[in-house]
């Protein structure tokens, strides 16, 4: 079967379409399914709260389990990162209107011996996160995990826009 020439543009107009298309439904499920299974890695991690975490610039180690008694949002960031540094901004905001709340700040996609304390300036926990994000399968940057009380998952987030997070944690502490 042949296709008449003078059809040939819509024709070809109307397979790009459909292309778009497919690919934005695509990536739109790809991220869905990202997130869903970050949160799933999350809920099955049974050392979430026991594993130590070793500090940077320090000589000891974390475990998430020992800030039990206050929410605890784990933030997975670079320092190379400009949204990484926006949600820093906005936890700190959080974190002087909310008691007990700890922001334990997880380091990945940096050598830890290359940050220096003036790069580590909010009242926050500075660990070395880059085996925690992988055995999360976290899938980027930032990313965090926010955890109630009593060490349960609250939820997961991918990603920064502005407004959005401050909503998000401001929502989970009523």
């Amino acid at each position: 079967m042949r296709l008449d020439q003078k059809y040939f543009v819509p024709f070809i107009l109307v397979c790009a379409a459909f292309t778009m298309l497919f690919i934005v439904i695509s990536s739109f499920n790809f991220t869905e399914r990202r997130q869903e299974r970050f949160t799933d890695y999350t809920r099955q991690y049974n050392e979430l709260l026991t594993k130590n975490h070793p500090y940077i610039n320090k000589s000891d180690s974390l475990r998430l389990g020992d800030l039990k008694g206050n929410q605890v949002l784990v933030l997975f960031w670079a320092s190379w990162s400009d949204k990484s540094a926006e949600i820093m901004k906005v936890l700190d905001e959080v974190k002087s209107q909310q008691e007990n709340f700890k922001v334990v700040a997880a380091l990945v996609k940096d050598a830890t011996e290359s940050i220096d304390e003036e790069t580590l300036t909010h009242d926050f926990e500075y660990i070395d996160g880059t085996i925690l994000f992988n055995e999360l399968r976290a899938p980027g940057i930032p990313s965090f995990i926010l955890l109630d009380e009593s060490g349960e998952l609250k939820f997961t987030h991918v990603g920064y826009k502005e407004g959005k997070v401050s909503e998000l944690l401001m929502a989970s502490s009523e």
